[in-house]
């Protein structure tokens, strides 16, 4: 009765052991012996889960009021922290960075902030509400973990953490994303104004600092 796969996240812990998300439980399911291990969430369902294979650790966190994120190692199964944050009902993604203590949440309804974690030092290092933007996907840059990617359903964002001493900050890059046919609208040139034409009826195209009289 714990066997099944909900069709939520899973991930691989190490280079043959799987992971995935069942009811109250964590399961761990080695591909080459498909022997299975089983981790209890001590307070309820589980809620949001990701895995890192380079650490063996994953995280969770569990659907009750005013949750928390577990980070645990693997094979022990040991807790490793807890974090607790601002979140009042549930978080709905979580994810690790591909190098680093880092781990990135984000909280549903009513909150919908995006908070990237310390983990080892079980520290809150920024975070950023995005009112009423339900996100359904959310990784780290595996080059860089100062930088992630959310998706919702109408845009792709790119969020850059700016570090000045031990202060984090988190600063928003929205992507373009093509229209229903497949085309982007091209970027107005701040250099070069819009050719009109080959006809020379409008003169030659100029920077516009030289329209301008600037040089």
């Amino acid at each position: 009765w714990v066997q099944g796969f909900s069709n939520k996240n899973f991930g691989f812990i190490n280079n043959q052991t799987a992971c995935y998300p069942c009811g109250n439980y964590i399961l761990f399911l080695d591909i080459e012996t498909k022997k299975t291990t089983v981790l209890q969430c001590q307070t309820g369902q589980v809620g949001a889960f990701a895995a890192n294979g380079n650490a063996q650790v994953l995280a969770f966190s569990d659907r009750k009021l005013n949750p928390i994120i577990y980070i645990y190692a693997f094979p022990e199964l040991s807790k490793l922290t807890e974090l607790k944050g601002n979140a009042q009902l549930d978080y709905s993604l979580l994810a690790f960075s591909f190098t680093g203590p880092y781990l990135a949440s984000y909280s549903s309804i009513p909150e919908f902030i995006l908070s990237v974690w310390n983990w080892q030092e079980n520290t809150l290092l920024c975070s950023e509400s995005q009112p009423g933007v339900a996100v359904t996907s959310l990784s780290f840059n595996p080059m860089n973990w100062q930088q992630l990617c959310s998706v919702n359903e109408s845009s792709v964002i790119v969020w850059c953490i700016e570090r000045n001493n031990d202060e984090h900050h988190l600063k928003l890059n929205p992507v373009e994303l093509p229209d229903v046919e497949g085309s982007v609208s091209p970027h107005k040139d701040l250099f070069f104004p819009v050719s009109h034409s080959e006809d020379s009826y409008y003169g030659p195209d100029l920077p516009v600092s030289a329209i301008a009289g600037l040089v």
